[in-house]
């Protein structure tokens, strides 16, 4: 099905508006973690941080990753502090893959999409691919990085956060971290992250609405090959990428493009190829970026056929790529208006509350840049008492009460027990208690049924997926609180998404049909009863 002009165009930019709000979140985490490296840790922490010149650099590397709740855009500025600590090449190949595959907020929603074990696969199988992708950067030692050029920072920042032990200590560091915060959101992090977003627009100009719907089912088997051309062009967040191979497990799509989705759409984007070749040279990064793709699909294929979800009949069609195709037909309305509504569809409490704080820190950012506030004029303008040397004079005054120096290595100790612990205060909060969940099940299913036999449709498939979210959420939290979720729970959890997604294909039919849709409400009633009494507590 061709497209005109204007959808392409307007498609295109529905895709980098709602790409650029879902980044939101993460990006403000890059940005806060690249600030701190470049502050608290410095070079030396740094590099210990990411294992150093040691073997255990790729898996220390890869468990950090792991650890941060970063997406393929937001770990771009930590990836600059990486390089100013000069880290390994292949410690930073497998700490830009890595990190935006899996955090623990990601990692426990799969384990509600598909079996565990598949999970476990795919993030073991992320580590094959940035050790072998590591092993593979580091053993060619020519492949040093290039010269540190006038276009690679700031105009106002060509100074090195530690080029010797004399560092800012005290308040002037916490405000010399909030100015390189600031300011780093009106920089050069900005255009990349517009090339970034770019290959969502590629994507939404060559597939048209509804193209990849029939495209990876799971006898296909050039399936892995197709979804890699589709992958890397793609920018996902890890949520996103967890929920859509979720959809292409339950609805028997091959396993083996899944795995090539989340490693390529969750861990890359268009701007990590480039980025790597702008530092390191474009012939290392082509080299590089063909390494991967080789890894990748070899090792799609390898799973592609043992993954095979058992007793799952395939589908014969998908909307877990939806979101890549064009989300305007010929038969859509063409307008501003339509680019506001759909955009904003897709914005939770979370996307909103993180672009408001991005808009203020870029004002503040811009506020910096005009009254010329930097690095250098912090370090020029700070009295001696601010830098470490003040401490190993002999007039040194000794330090009272709070105001103490605290080692690199307590620092970066406190940073990852910080995130272990935010990281469980998270899922709690992301995954809250059965009782809470099925209060927000139950008004999302009153506003979807409701609408649906009343004929709403549009108001129907807006909260029918906020019915599925809460029914996954409602599993994860039964998990963390009790360390288990029942097959009696699991099976029903699977039985009320399958008729949610019957009741979705009734929506989607044209015309609409009241009689076909009221039946499938009566369905989908009589299995929420026994679904939502399996996780109440016996009385």
């Amino acid at each position: 099905m061709s497209q005109s002009v204007s959808v392409m165009l307007l498609g295109g930019l529905i895709r980098v508006l709602q790409g650029f709000a879902a980044s939101a979140p993460t990006l403000l985490v890059g940005l806060l973690i690249a600030s701190i490296l470049r502050y608290y840790l410095g070079s030396a922490g740094t590099r210990r941080l990411f294992g150093g010149d040691t073997l255990r650099s790729l898996p220390q590397s890869w468990l950090v990753g792991m650890l941060l709740p970063v997406c393929s855009i937001g770990v771009l500025p930590i990836l600059c502090e990486m390089r100013r600590a000069k880290v390994k090449p292949g410690a930073m190949s497998a700490f830009a893959l890595s990190a935006p595959l899996f955090n623990p907020l990601s990692l426990l929603y799969g384990l509600t999409l598909s079996r565990p074990l598949v999970i476990i696969l795919f993030a073991l199988g992320s580590l094959v691919v940035v050790t072998v992708l590591g092993l593979f950067w580091d053993a060619f030692s020519n492949w040093r990085r290039l010269p540190e050029s006038d276009a690679d920072v700031d105009a106002d920042d060509r100074l090195e956060a530690y080029p010797t032990p004399d560092h800012l200590i005290g308040l002037r560091r916490v405000f010399a971290t909030i100015v390189h915060f600031a300011r780093e959101t009106t920089g050069t992090t900005m255009l990349i992250m517009l090339v970034a977003l770019s290959g969502l627009a590629v994507l939404a100009a060559v597939l048209p609405y509804g193209a990849m719907q029939h495209e990876v089912e799971r006898d296909d088997i050039w399936a892995p090959l197709k979804m890699l051309f589709v992958a890397v062009p793609v920018y996902a967040t890890p949520m996103l990428a967890m929920s859509q191979m979720g959809m292409m497990f339950q609805h028997a799509n091959s396993p083996g493009a899944s795995f090539t989705l989340l490693i390529l759409g969750a861990g890359m984007n268009f701007a990590t190829p480039l980025w790597f070749g702008r530092h390191y040279g474009w012939k290392a990064a082509s080299l590089w970026l063909t390494s991967l793709l080789a890894i990748v699909l070899c090792l799609s294929y390898a799973v592609n056929k043992p993954l095979v979800p058992p007793g799952v009949e395939p589908a014969g069609h998908t909307h877990a790529f939806d979101i890549y195709a064009n989300p305007l037909s010929n038969y859509h309305s063409l307008s501003l208006q339509t680019v506001r509504d759909t955009v904003v569809k897709e914005m939770d409490i979370s996307v909103i509350a993180s672009l408001i704080v991005l808009a203020i820190v870029a004002a503040a950012g811009l506020l910096f840049r005009l009254m010329k506030i930097n690095e250098i004029s912090l370090i020029k303008n700070a009295k001696a008492v601010s830098f470490a040397s003040s401490l190993q004079t002999e007039d040194a005054k000794p330090r009272r009460g709070l105001d103490v120096v605290v080692p690199p290595g307590v620092i970066g100790a406190t940073m990852l027990a910080g995130l272990v612990a935010l990281s469980v205060v998270a899922c709690y909060a992301y995954y809250p208690s059965p009782d809470e969940c099925l209060e927000e099940v139950s008004m999302a299913r009153a506003e979807c049924l409701s609408a649906a036999n009343s004929g709403q449709v549009d108001h129907a498939l807006f909260w029918l997926p906020v019915w599925e979210d809460w029914s996954r959420r409602l599993e994860v939290g039964t998990f963390i609180r009790t360390g288990q979720v029942r097959p009696y729970q699991r099976m029903q959890g699977y039985l009320i998404r399958k008729k949610l997604e019957n009741l979705e294909h009734e929506l989607e039919h044209d015309p609409f049909e009241p009689d076909e849709t009221k039946q499938v409400v009566r369905n989908i009633l009589s299995t929420n009863s026994r679904w939502v009494r399996s996780f109440r507590p016996a009385e």
